[in-house]
């Protein structure tokens, strides 16, 4: 989200970068589809309707939320954008088809055929983001992610899509995810400012979603934040760090040391290398004990 940490190391790694920002003319589709991405019931579209649920939720939900009647709009509408969508990839035997997949124009253009009110409503809430201006995400995807080293840049987005821009950049990977796995490859998710994803309860959602589904298709995401009160704020931000099996723990403020002081137990002694202390100072949780460290690293290597 920051962009300035990251974009240098990946030119000097010959990585790629997408910086997703108005004007740019780089894209992400949020309605791009792998149907290997299945719930347990099989059903990939009904994981994408989730997913369309939750960006509209972010979009316009407001105070509360979208109703019970606009989220059956909304999967109504999904499933049909997606029938000939699914008709093409069976008939050429593929998973994913970027360059025909729906976009947000087709499922606004959905919403407006919708008699119903509840489909009016949502299509004047969302008329901004398929042809206004914050309309970056109703495009075809036009971004290339095949370098091995792949950084998304959301510093200059703009605080009106940032959340939203967030949640299709994840989702955008996660397909990409999907693909690896298939061709037995590990995909490594590093998301920074981590605790902007667990900032409202459908973001978090879903990215707790991501979290406990990512082993499956053979990805290891990592979350980094200075920010541990706001993560241990919500019961999906206290579920993933939780669940995950590695945490390093570094110095942080009297809030977040007595919040990880009390998830792992950890003795006044292990606290002192988290309270005050100097670069590279520490504790390793890595599923099982606590491990303090010191990390003196050189500093006249390229590094």
């Amino acid at each position: 989200p920051e962009g300035i940490d990251y974009t240098p190391l990946a030119q000097a790694l010959n990585g790629s970068v997408i910086k997703l920002a108005n004007g740019t003319n780089v894209y992400v589709n949020p309605f791009d589809l792998n149907i290997n991405n299945k719930d347990e019931g099989g059903d990939p579209v009904k994981v994408k309707a989730d997913f369309v649920e939750t960006i509209c939720n972010i979009a316009i939900g407001g105070k509360y939320g979208l109703s019970p009647a606009e989220k059956s709009i909304i999967d109504i509408c999904v499933e049909r954008i997606y029938e000939p969508y699914i008709k093409r990839l069976q008939n050429t035997h593929q998973t994913i088809d970027i360059e025909n997949a729906p976009t947000f124009v087709d499922f606004y253009n959905e919403l407006i055929g919708d008699p119903h009110v509840e489909a009016q409503h949502l299509a004047l809430s969302l008329q901004r983001y398929v042809s206004g201006s914050l309309d970056i995400f109703s495009h075809t995807t036009n971004v290339q992610i095949d370098n091995r080293f792949t950084v998304y840049n959301l510093r200059d987005i703009g605080p009106g899509l940032k959340e939203l821009g967030l949640q299709i950049c994840l989702d955008n990977i996660w397909n990409k995810m999907i693909a690896n796995s298939k061709k037995g490859k590990r995909t490594r998710l590093y998301c920074d400012e981590f605790h902007l994803l667990t900032q409202t309860e459908i973001s978090a959602k879903y990215t707790q979603q991501i979290w406990r589904r990512a082993r499956k298709w053979n990805g290891i995401p990592t979350g980094i934040t200075q920010q541990v009160e706001d993560m241990m704020k919500t019961e999906e931000g206290r579920a993933i760090i939780g669940n995950s099996e590695f945490v390093m723990m570094l110095s942080m403020n009297a809030y977040g040391r007595a919040q990880m002081q009390q998830m792992y137990n950890l003795t006044d002694a292990e606290m002192e290398y988290i309270t005050s202390s100097g670069s590279g100072h520490g504790l390793i949780y890595n599923g099982k004990d606590i491990i303090p460290f010191v990390d003196e690293f050189p500093k006249d290597t390229k590094l």
